[in-house]
């Protein structure tokens, strides 16, 4: 089931159909974007929309490029845990 959603972004305000119940987590989102596009214009108050849009969208991609790297190193040490663990016990079992 879907439901609208009004939201406010860079002084616009944009209806969107969202997925019943994701309401909340879009407006979230929303809001963190409307809030690093207040940032740009605060750091730049002529930069134009367009570019507000493309640097918004570039820290954004930055932010999420970061949180994979970092996904990735987790999952990497949880299988080296994993297979130091599984020899550990396999070398308990035997002895």
């Amino acid at each position: 089931m879907s439901s609208m959603i009004d939201l406010n972004i860079g002084g616009r305000n944009y209806r969107l159909a969202t997925t019943t119940g994701e309401e909340t987590r879009l407006k979230a989102l929303a809001a963190r974007v409307d809030a690093m596009l207040n940032e740009l214009k605060l750091t730049d108050p002529n930069i134009d929309r367009d570019r507000q849009l493309i640097l918004t969208c570039l820290q954004l991609m930055a932010e999420l490029s970061e949180a994979h790297s970092k996904l990735d190193d987790q999952a990497t040490a949880v299988t080296y845990f994993h297979r130091t663990l599984a020899e550990r016990l396999e070398n308990l079992i035997a002895n």
